[in-house]
């Protein structure tokens, strides 16, 4: 509730052209659509819960007409101003390990004419509208957001976003991992990575060319090592690491940039069927160990799984266009990112919210996925009780009673205030009556198992 009541006070300091109070009934549907798993903005249509219109700033919820146009009504420079003031502080706890990544999303219209770009999930080129979000590995978290048209490249965009991101590092050197779609212009990538106070690890484009001349090292130049299977009681898997280096840019063109860059090459030996390869780029990184690298670029991993809760469980994809459906001219409709912008920012505050949310929780549930908190601490049934300064809130948790318990007290050692509720104080209150045994119903006890 502490993330609601913040994003109350920025969206009413910068998307308050909207009207009186509208700017909250905004930002507070799109943020408890996705904390909540509501799918679309139809389905506002059939919702008719009260204590839903509280959490969003109303005594109803909105219709989804309203909340669809409000969306796109909201004014690009509030939204951009909105995005800066909500963006999460990189804090040095959090290090300095940042991974940027596009998320793409399909359109499908066939009567404007938009730029296409390639969605790895269906492996083709297609006309899309692209998310870049810069990721805080060690703090697991989303830290800002640039929206483009289909034709928008990850290097490119990375440099716009990096520049703020070294102010906020405050002097620390940053470490950028980024994927192969940054290596596909070599010049803008060699202006991206030969910063001074940057170490960038970018994995090399798949080349027969470069295949091939990775196969003519000797052997002396690899290592071999282990790592455990794939899954338990799995036989190690064998993998050979070598070092070489790479020549990037145009050695024809004297005005072009060039650079020997530090190549790290990786083949995993296969039980059956061809090996695979791997490398990675290094730049301004000379001592570390070439396999410390190498688990340094997999944690990239972590923003891959980000991108899987906004598409499953925040619905990012389902984002108004950003396209002008209402333009005159098919073959340049144009592209507004006002709507496209708010909902996917919504969304990615969502996620890192309810990640924070798992850290306070026991260990069992550490960066859970939203699903599984939806399931054990979101679908609870509640009285509301209304009083002159108080909203209290009568849980009924048919399980983890001890856990609803330690939540219990802590938020009420603290009461929020709800501003847009008349600044009354929300409490929570669990009924008296034994604690009934946890039983099945612990996800703490019994034998592990695969939470989603």
């Amino acid at each position: 509730m502490p993330v609601a009541v913040r994003l109350h006070r920025i969206a009413e300091r910068y998307l308050g052209r909207l009207g009186p109070g509208k700017a909250t009934r905004l930002v507070l549907s799109l943020f408890f659509k996705a904390v909540l798993g509501i799918q679309r903005v139809f389905h506002f249509e059939t919702i008719n819960d009260l204590g839903f219109a509280i959490l969003t700033g109303g005594k109803t919820v909105l219709s989804r007409t309203m909340l669809g146009g409000l969306v796109r009504a909201a004014p690009i420079k509030g939204v951009l101003r909105f995005v800066r003031a909500t963006q999460p502080v990189l804090q040095r706890s959090d290090g300095a390990t940042v991974s940027i990544d596009e998320h793409v999303i399909a359109r499908f219209t066939r009567k404007f004419a938009i730029r296409k770009g390639f969605h790895t999930i269906r492996n083709k080129h297609m006309k899309v509208e692209k998310l870049f979000y810069p990721f805080s590995v060690g703090g697991r978290k989303l830290l800002s957001l640039i929206v483009t048209r289909g034709n928008g490249g990850l290097a490119a965009i990375s440099q716009s976003l990096l520049a703020p991101l070294r102010r906020r590092a405050r002097g620390r050197k940053l470490r950028v991992i980024l994927d192969a779609g940054a290596a596909l212009n070599h010049q803008q990538l060699l202006a991206l990575a030969q910063h001074p106070r940057q170490v960038t690890l970018v994995r090399t484009p798949r080349k027969p060319a470069y295949r091939e001349r990775w196969a003519k090292l000797p052997a002396s130049a690899w290592q071999r090592l282990q790592e455990p299977g794939p899954f338990k009681k799995a036989p190690p898997k064998i993998i050979h690491v070598a070092e070489t280096r790479m020549h990037l840019g145009s050695k024809k063109d004297r005005k072009a940039s060039h650079a020997e860059v530090r190549t790290i090459v990786v083949r995993e030996q296969a039980r059956r069927g061809k090996e695979r390869w791997h490398a990675i780029w290094v730049f301004n990184d000379d001592r570390s160990p070439a396999f410390d690298l190498v688990r340094e670029f997999r944690t990239r991993q972590l923003h891959e799984q980000t991108y899987r809760i906004l598409l499953h469980d925040a619905f990012v994809d389902t984002a108004p266009s950003g396209y002008n459906k209402k333009s005159p001219n098919v073959k340049r409709p144009g592209f507004k990112q006002n709507a496209i912008t708010l909902y996917a920012w919504t969304a990615a505050l969502a996620a890192n919210a309810l990640d924070a949310f798992s850290r306070t929780l026991p260990s069992r549930f550490l960066h859970a996925h939203p699903r599984t908190l939806r399931r054990w601490l979101f679908n609870v049934d509640a009285d509301l009780f209304l009083g002159n300064d108080t909203l209290i809130v009568m849980l009924q948790p048919r399980q983890l009673q001890r856990l609803w318990l330690s939540i219990v007290r802590s938020a009420n050692r603290h009461p929020v205030r709800i501003p847009w509720f008349d600044n009354r104080r929300l409490i929570l209150a669990l009924p008296k009556h034994k604690l009934l045994p946890e039983g099945a119903f612990d996800p703490r006890s019994g034998p592990a198992s695969v939470w989603c």
